[in-house]
């Protein structure tokens, strides 16, 4: 049941009542699933199904799914007007998957289905609609379809475009859709901001095969960037591994490119950085071509310019957030060298840790937040939790 599943994987929805209206796609199939997703995150999900949809997905699917009756035609109890009406229980109505046939609909303020009359009521009622295309890729590019598309989004609907793959415009998967829904529906405490988050390791070239690295996954930065997302700000995430996120990704590969891109990056306006990378301390001048193997090698490695020192002399009032890694020292040494480390380059908050205990390349961390006031808080568990209490850090400290 619902209940047993309920904020099991956050709490980013919790007290949020979605109706999920489903066309006549095949690409209903996949709703089930979108639906538990909502509720792994606390949300309260009903569904409202068009006559079309219930030749591909039978209506006890939905009521399994989200543990409630699916609506399949307006009554006497006014269901648009229940949940989407001026005042309505419901805080989204989540067209996934929308078909071209419904899109136009829509549009065009026609109510021929539960759907669309849902859609008409919501909008008519400024209540947030969220619209998830599915069909062929042919229709979808119908200069008619494009049309319809555009006229949702001036409505203010948000739509959510499609993955064009094998001759389909495919619906997105449930992991962005719900991403977006949260990023609608949450606090928004971070929107109208651009925050840049460096993340991985970086590469230095030995040769043109070998390079020199460290362990640094860039988990902890790709947590950080979903997080920023999700609280609304605009986010440019740099890296070396691209991840395809819905956020701005610019590649670096050495500490030198990084830094470059981050100093270019932020001329173009940021609120805030966050220095998740842990950035190469050593380069080395790079031979031509492939250095021949089975002989010994001595490398001398020259130390690279700090990031963040550079990043603090040219923007002063930025707000920054460093981390700091040390190894089998004791929590008041941790506490200690964090605080140094803060004093040294005009940080913000710190975010300290041990990486002796192996979580580094890991799901899950523990560490220790601090900022200027002098707080420590003590986070562990999944890094995407721990990314939202280092958010909650920053936000924060832009308040104040």
């Amino acid at each position: 049941m619902p209940s047993e599943i309920s904020g099991t994987v956050s709490n980013t929805l919790s007290g949020k009542c979605i109706v999920v209206g489903v066309t006549g796609s095949i690409a209903a199939v996949r709703i089930v699933d979108l639906i538990r997703d909502l509720i792994r995150r606390g949300a309260e999900v009903h569904a409202v199904m068009s006559p079309s949809a219930r030749q591909i997905l039978h209506p006890y699917a939905l009521e399994y799914a989200s543990a409630n009756p699916a609506i399949l035609k307006i009554t006497g109890r006014v269901e648009h007007v229940e949940f989407c009406g001026v005042g309505g229980k419901a805080d989204l109505l989540l067209i996934a998957p929308a078909t071209a046939n419904t899109i136009g609909k829509i549009a065009c303020g026609i109510d021929d289905t539960p759907v669309t009359t849902f859609a008409t009521t919501a909008i008519g009622s400024g209540k947030p609609v969220m619209v998830v295309p599915a069909m062929h890729e042919a229709m979808y590019r119908h200069p008619a379809v494009l049309k319809n598309l555009e006229t949702l989004r001036e409505m203010g609907v948000k739509v959510l475009d499609p993955r064009i793959e094998e001759g389909k415009a495919k619906i997105q998967d449930n992991s962005r859709v719900v991403l977006e829904v949260e990023r609608l529906l949450g606090p928004g405490d971070l929107r109208g901001e651009r925050i840049l988050i460096s993340s991985g390791s970086n590469a230095e070239s030995i040769d043109s095969i070998r390079i020199l690295t460290n362990r640094a996954s860039g988990k902890t930065g790709v947590a950080l960037a979903l997080e920023a997302y999700r609280r609304g700000a605009d986010v440019v995430l740099v890296s070396r591994f691209p991840q395809g996120l819905p956020v701005r990704e610019v590649y670096a590969e050495s500490a030198q490119d990084m830094l470059n891109v981050v100093l270019r990056e932020l001329s173009d306006g940021c609120s805030a950085m966050i220095s998740a990378a842990a950035v190469a301390d050593y380069t080395v001048d790079a031979a031509q071509g492939k250095i021949k193997s089975g002989q010994e090698l001595t490398l001398t490695l020259r130390p690279t310019k700090k990031i963040i020192k550079t990043v603090r002399a040219a923007y002063p009032d930025l707000k920054i957030v460093g981390f700091k890694a040390e190894a089998g020292v004791t929590e008041d040494e941790l506490l200690q060298r964090a605080r140094e480390s803060m004093q040294s380059y005009g940080l913000d908050i710190v975010v300290a840790n041990d990486v002796s205990l192996g979580k580094m390349g890991t799901d899950e961390n523990s560490v220790v937040i601090i900022d200027r006031e002098g707080h420590a808080i003590r986070a562990e568990g999944k890094k995407s939790l721990i990314a939202g209490k280092i958010i909650d850090a920053l936000v924060e400290s832009m308040r104040s």
